[in-house]
C-alpha cells in the first residue's frame, strides 16, 4: 500500500516534468529577434511579432493545450490515494497521445493543412481521453481512489471524461466540412452532450417510473 502511495507521487511529478518540458519547448516558436533586425521598423518589436502571427499562434496553441492538459490529469490524479501498474500504464498511455495531439495542434495552427491534420488532432485527443477514461474506470473498480471524496463527484469526473471522448469522436468527421464547422464543433458538440443528453435521460426516467 505505501508502495503503490509512492508510486502515485512519483507519477505526478513525472507528468507535472513532461508537461513542464513541454511548455518550455513551445517558446522555442517565438520568433529570433536577437538580430536586432526589427529596430527602425514600424511597430518595432511589436511588428516583428505581427509579421510571425503564426508562430506566435503555435505558442499560444501549444502552451494553452498543454496547461489544459495538465490541469485535466493533475485534478483527476488528486483523486486517487494510490496507483499501480495497470493504472500508471493507461495514464503515460494518455499523456503519449496528449503529446500526439500538441504536436498535430502545433504542426497546423491557422488549420490549412486541409482534413488529415484536423482528423489527427481529433483521433489523437479521442485516444488520449479514452486511456484516461479506462484509467479512471480501473482506479474506480481498484478502489485507488481517495475514500473522503464524494461518490458524486467521483461521477462528475467520469461524466466529464466521457463527454471529451465523446466529443473528439464526433468531430472527427467534420474534419472534412471545413476549418470553421470543424471549430464550432467543439463548442456544439460538448454543449449538446452536456445539456440535451442528460435532460433526455431525465424524461426516460420519468416515464418509466409513472409506467
Amino acid at each position: 500500500m505505501r508502495a503503490q502511495s509512492r508510486a502515485l507521487r512519483r507519477l505526478e511529478v513525472f507528468l507535472d516534468i513532461v508537461y513542464g518540458l513541454i511548455a518550455v519547448h513551445m517558446l522555442t516558436y517565438l520568433p529570433s529577434a536577437r538580430d536586432m533586425s526589427w529596430v527602425g521598423q514600424h511597430l518595432g518589436l511589436l511588428g516583428a511579432m505581427v509579421h510571425n502571427d503564426r508562430e506566435i499562434w503555435r505558442v499560444l496553441m501549444g502552451t494553452g493545450i498543454t496547461a489544459i492538459a495538465w490541469y485535466v490529469g493533475s485534478k483527476r490524479l488528486s483523486q486517487l490515494r494510490r496507483t499501480d501498474f495497470v493504472n500508471t500504464t493507461l495514464t503515460l498511455i494518455q499523456t503519449l497521445f496528449v503529446c500526439f495531439f500538441v504536436y498535430f495542434a502545433i504542426c497546423d495552427p491557422m488549420l490549412v493543412g486541409g482534413p488529415s491534420s484536423r482528423a489527427l488532432q481529433c483521433g489523437s485527443l479521442a485516444l488520449a481521453s479514452l486511456a484516461g477514461q479506462l484509467a479512471w474506470r480501473y482506479a474506480r473498480w481498484r478502489r485507488l481512489v481517495d475514500t473522503d471524496v464524494p461518490p458524486a463527484h467521483l461521477d462528475d469526473i467520469g461524466e466529464r471524461g466521457r463527454t471529451e471522448t465523446i466529443t473528439a469522436a464526433l468531430n472527427t468527421p467534420l474534419a472534412w466540412a471545413g476549418p470553421l464547422v470543424w471549430t464550432l464543433g467543439w463548442f456544439v458538440i460538448p454543449l449538446v452532450l452536456t445539456q440535451a443528453v442528460p435532460r433526455l435521460r431525465r424524461t426516460k426516467r420519468g416515464e418509466t417510473a409513472e409506467a
